[in-house]
């Protein structure tokens, strides 16, 4: 599955799809509590309301530009 599949599936067969992957890090800001994901072969955010705890939206990419938020709470030990 591509990003695009992704895109074109329903909500049900996103969160589905949601299990198959690879859980990487979390991140929130004022609005949302959002899941990093890498599935098959592309990344996924889940976006949750900070309120709600539902689920918002997805986005799906393959570019890393989009993993670099994550990064800024990496800790590496040398």
């Amino acid at each position: 599955m591509t990003s695009d599949d992704f895109r074109t599936l329903s909500y049900t067969d996103k969160t589905e799809a949601v299990l198959t992957g690879t859980y990487l890090a979390a991140r929130s800001d004022e609005h949302y509590f959002i899941k990093l994901y890498n599935v098959e072969n592309f990344y996924l955010e889940i976006f949750f309301d900070s309120r709600s705890q539902l689920i918002i939206h997805f986005r799906a990419f393959e570019h890393t530009l989009f993993v670099l938020p994550y990064l800024e709470d990496l800790k590496i030990a040398v």
